[in-house]
């Protein structure tokens, strides 16, 4: 199904999340390891990343700039990365 403009903001959330646990898998980290990074336990960072398929309502955003820096820091992120997965 095609992306439409109006989903953007859900199309980027969505594709944040499929790429934070692929970088947890890639660097064989365990959801345990990264919320330990975050200060966050566990189960919080678990609910972070679900992702909303109800579509009920607008998801709000799961990680703060900061939690953001902390992965980018932890998957050694290269900076065309990061532009690619912060752009409008």
């Amino acid at each position: 199904m095609p992306r439409v403009t109006v989903k953007k903001r859900e199309y980027k959330l969505k594709d944040l999340k499929v790429w934070i646990c692929g970088q947890m898998r890639a660097h064989g980290l365990k959801q345990k390891d990264v919320a330990q990074k975050l200060g966050i336990t566990q189960q919080a960072f678990s609910t972070r990343l679900k992702i909303n398929l109800g579509g009920k309502g607008r998801e709000s955003d799961p990680f703060s700039y900061w939690d953001l820096m902390i992965l980018f820091e932890l998957f050694e992120t290269s900076d065309e990365e990061k532009l690619r997965l912060l752009k409008n």
